[in-house]
């Protein structure tokens, strides 16, 4: 009795491993496989029936499905065989219009046509050799309206996600989006993709617990960007053994939706190649969102237009109506090593705000090679442009041809080798208001005229075991300002040469203003703090009228610094409407707060702004209005 009770219990679980493993042929359900019949409704068919017995795999035989929106569940595994292809329709009337609830600046602006969707559902594969078409490339060429493009695959707040062996070609619009998703596995993917506009290949947005590997990706718009289109960290990312080619934006990249900000990213073994106007490496929060703990190691480029661009922007863009940026965060924590770029078209660069640093990056190991050279914009000339859309390209005929680094703190450079084009007449480095910086084993070729390091507005900067491949007057140029404590010792330097020439500090000349308005308030006070007269703000507040030259949502930009060594907060009130905003910085630098109201145009706002916390520490030289393009989609 007992032996029979035991073979009945063993006959059940097997029975219920059949049925947990279950194959569901879309066939069987109808689906044509013919390349004309819409098989949407087929295939939708076999995976509700997989999620109704608790899971099994989905599989796809050899022949083109054209398809309009499916819906993936909870347990399903879609498994394409070889030979099979799901081929996006057409016309954008046979995908289903998708509503997804998370909250995200991507839902209904960017997209709500998808070929694959899936929100709140766990345990999900797409597997197998096949391949799923977006059909892109002959359809859907239009750039605006983004939304009437189809997303290839939108997961938004699952778990558990296996994406591998499939191959994943023309998309319409972004091709594989997960969103707020955790514990995915991507390996041994291709994506590829043509034709205009927003047509990135791998968007990892929000999410946590996310491996890239063994992957290729050639895409009209960037590689793998990882993203913050909502509050949530994009958090323990790692990215390896992936060949990048033929790439129209970026190949990797944070950003440029960044209100989460992002930490603890991995990126190893690559290879990235074929960049004709962007950059290899882009590590960019523009969005209040914090970046720390990012790592990139071994890889290898080639005809690569920017190398590595890091940035701290102020755009400040909400994710939401109705929402603002209450805050800028820090940037810092940044390590890349054994890195090298063949035939480079521009400087690499590392840039935050004229007031917040970014801080601790280490390059090294890091050999750079150009092939076109560059006319030199003077040191002290170098727009700020920290509202506009980030991007390596924004900054042009920068004055050092291999690095540029502008408000930097705690900087490594260790055993770089830098080349120049034939005929370009910059530094190799140039630092400017940058502190505590290490710069070892610098070998660069140079012009004669030329030094190899530049130094400017910066301060305990360390120079040791560096030299020119050649003689040139100086291995160094200092400012006399960044001269004081600059510390050189061990560095290779040829006869008549000199190790450290001085300059004469240039003035600076690159401005605060380079945003467009002509809504503009300016208060004189009776302090002047780096050539701008200062006022305080007391509790009581300061009053203050501004028009409105400009339809949209509108920001109040402030123009403050924080005297402070603890960030402070300042009280915005217009309309009946307060507002609040950390000021966190002890030098000039813009606070955004986007209004929550909108006015039309030739109207008058009236403002008071008033500090909480300490009286007299807050101070402010000038409040403008400048329209914020929100509608403006990445």
């Amino acid at each position: 009795m007992m032996k029979r009770k035991r073979l009945i219990a063993l006959v059940g679980l097997c029975f219920a491993a059949i049925s947990l493993h279950a194959q569901y042929n879309v066939k069987n359900f109808g689906a044509k496989g013919d390349g004309r019949t819409l098989d949407t409704r087929f295939i939708q068919q076999a995976i509700d029936k997989a999620a109704s017995a608790r899971g099994g795999r989905v599989d796809v035989p050899a022949g083109i499905y054209k398809i309009g929106t499916l819906i993936l569940k909870t347990g399903v595994e879609l498994h394409l065989q070889q030979g099979a292809v799901l081929l996006g329709s057409p016309d954008y009337r046979d995908y289903t219009a998708v509503k997804q609830q998370m909250s995200s600046r991507t839902r209904d602006l960017y997209a709500k046509y998808f070929m694959l969707f899936a929100e709140g559902a766990s345990d999900i594969s797409i597997t197998g050799l096949g391949t799923i078409h977006g059909n892109g490339l002959e359809h859907f060429q239009e750039e605006r309206p983004q939304n009437l493009r189809p997303y290839m695959i939108r997961l938004v707040n699952c778990r558990n996600i296996t994406v591998t062996g499939v191959r994943l070609l023309e998309a319409a619009n972004w091709t594989f989006h997960l969103l707020n998703c955790k514990d995915v596995r991507v390996d041994g993917v291709v994506i590829e993709n043509r034709g205009e506009g927003n047509r990135d290949g791998l968007d990892i947005d929000a999410c946590e617990r996310v491996t890239v590997a063994n992957s290729r990706f050639s895409t009209t718009d960037d590689a793998i960007v990882m993203k913050a289109t909502n509050d949530t960290l994009c958090r323990d990312i790692t990215i390896s053994n992936c060949v990048f080619h033929e790439i129209g934006g970026s190949a990797i990249k944070t950003g440029t939706e960044s209100n989460g900000g992002f930490r603890n990213i991995t990126v190893s073994n690559c290879v990235i190649k074929d960049i004709p106007v962007h950059a290899g490496i882009e590590l960019m929060t523009v969005d209040g969102g914090m970046m720390q703990n990012i790592l990139l190691e071994n890889i290898a480029m080639e005809k690569v237009a920017t190398p590595i661009f890091i940035r701290l922007g102020l755009r400040l863009r909400p994710y939401e109506s109705g929402q603002y940026v209450q805050k800028v965060d820090e940037v810092r924590d940044i390590q890349l090593h054994h890195i090298s770029a063949i035939d480079a078209k521009y400087p690499s660069s590392i840039i935050g705000l004229h007031s917040k640093k970014i801080s601790n990056v280490t390059i090294a190991d890091y050999t750079v090679r150009y092939a076109e050279k560059q006319d030199a914009r003077a040191v002290n000339q170098v727009p700020f442009l920290e509202f506009d859309y980030p991007a390596a390209v924004m900054f042009e005929n920068l004055p050092a041809y291999a690095l540029y680094c502008r408000s930097v703190e705690n900087l490594v450079i260790q055993n770089a080798t830098m080349h120049p084009a034939a005929g370009d007449v910059r530094p190799a480095v140039l630092l400017d208001r940058t502190t505590d910086a290490s710069l070892a084993g610098i070998k660069a070729a140079v012009n004669e005229k030329s030094p190899v390091v530049y130094l400017r507005k910066s301060s305990r900067v360390a120079v040791s075991n560096s030299q020119s491949f050649t003689r040139t007057a100086a291995l160094i140029e200092a400012e006399q300002d960044a001269a004081s404590s600059l510390r050189v010792f061990n560095n290779f330097i040829y006869p008549q040469q000199q190790e450290v020439a001085n300059k004469a500090p240039l003035p600076g000349s690159a401005s605060f203003e380079d945003f467009k308005t002509s809504s503009k308030k300016i208060f004189e006070g009776t302090d002047n703090i780096e050539g701008l007269t200062a006022l305080v703000i007391m509790k009581q507040g300061l009053k203050f009228d501004l028009p409105v030259d400009q339809r949209g949502s509108l920001q109040l930009c402030l123009l403050a610094m924080n005297r402070s060594e603890k960030p402070q907060k300042v009280r915005v009130e217009y309309a009946g409407i307060k507002q609040e905003f950390e000021l966190s910085w002890n030098e000039w630098g813009w606070a955004p707060v986007t209004l929550l109201k909108q006015w039309p145009r030739n109207e008058t706002v009236s403002f008071t702004v008033s500090v909480i916390g300490d009286e007299g520490n807050v101070l402010i030289n000038r409040a403008y209005l400048r329209a914020q393009d929100i509608g403006f989609t990445d």
